[in-house]
């Protein structure tokens, strides 16, 4: 057969249901020039990305949920501003991800950044610092199981007194998505 075009609008089965390969084992199949439109079962979704509007003081020895209240983006709308929970309508494992920037000047001490799943400490960063900004960060692989669960990220700082945690979207933010093909 001669190389050439195949144009068309619709490729099926002749059973109307089961597998299509496009080329061989060892070919390769160039979809740089088309738009590729993937299902859901391809997209890292639901996912979102959360930062803070303003700052907001923790207190000494105290685990605090942080503030995230401003989303970035939120692909299915489950991220609750409000309770700064992230809980997912779909059910499989999440990369998250939270920091926070602590001004810590002239202070030393401990500092967590730790991400809670249904309101128990799931994962935790901890940073001993002495006289600086502390910006502990967290990351975790969480199992979901859909709609029934949740996650939130706290911070702790053990420094004596109360510290201000800085607003904006390079010093402070929760994030997570869903991984496909784990």
């Amino acid at each position: 057969m001669a190389n050439g075009t195949l144009k068309v609008s619709n490729i099926e089965t002749s059973s109307g249901s089961g597998t299509i390969t496009l080329g061989a084992s060892g070919e390769t199949v160039d979809l740089s020039n088309a738009t590729t439109t993937l299902n859901s079962a391809m997209k890292n979704t639901p996912a979102f990305r959360a930062t803070m509007s303003a700052t907001q003081s923790i207190a000494n020895t105290t685990m605090t949920t942080i503030n995230f209240n401003t989303e970035t983006y939120d692909t299915d709308s489950c991220y609750n501003t409000s309770t700064y929970r992230f809980t997912p309508n779909v059910s499989g494992k999440y990369l998250v991800i939270a920091s926070y920037a602590l001004n810590a000047n002239t202070s030393t001490g401990t500092f967590i950044c730790s991400i809670f799943k249904n309101g128990s400490e799931h994962s935790r960063a901890n940073i001993v610092l002495s006289n600086s900004t502390s910006n502990p960060i967290t990351t975790s692989l969480i199992d979901f199981n859909g709609s029934s669960d949740y996650i939130e990220a706290k911070g702790y700082q053990e420094t004596g007194g109360s510290k201000t945690i800085y607003a904006g979207a390079e010093q402070s933010y929760f994030s997570a998505c869903r991984l496909i093909g784990v």
